[in-house]
């Protein structure tokens, strides 16, 4: 059985560092959702449109920072909230939860396959409808 949990201080921080290091990239300062999303969406698909060679880990910590602050645009849109999750078969890690319980999703990495390519749709294409939310 998942054992669910606060997040821990430090966790909070970094991820406040991360939908900050967000907001500074998309050059937001008035926080709306829909707004932040919108401007995810355009920057992601730049990212994906550049045909120059990306550092990995560039790209990685950009996924972080997006993923926090979609994150972010989640719990405000929706009233989620962060927990930690351990599932106690190995996997866990911060997700955000739905209010009543009955969903979670782990936002800081689901980013990364979308930006690295690996999120392949039945098409052949990148699925990109996660950032539909």
């Amino acid at each position: 059985m998942p054992i669910v949990t606060e997040l821990a201080q430090d966790l909070k921080e970094a991820l406040g560092e991360k939908i900050e290091e967000a907001l500074e990239i998309l050059e937001i300062t008035d926080f709306d959702p829909k707004v932040a999303v919108a401007k995810m969406r355009d920057h992601v698909d730049t990212v994906l449109s550049d045909e120059d060679e990306q550092d990995e880990e560039e790209l990685f910590e950009l996924s972080l920072a997006m993923g926090a602050l979609w994150g972010k645009a989640v719990v405000q849109a929706y009233g989620c909230s962060w927990k930690h999750i351990d599932f106690s078969d190995g996997v866990q890690g911060i997700y955000i939860v739905s209010p009543t319980a009955y969903y979670c999703c782990p936002p800081l990495y689901f980013l990364d396959s979308i930006i690295s390519g690996d999120n392949e749709g039945l098409d052949g294409t990148n699925d990109n409808t996660v950032l539909l939310f």
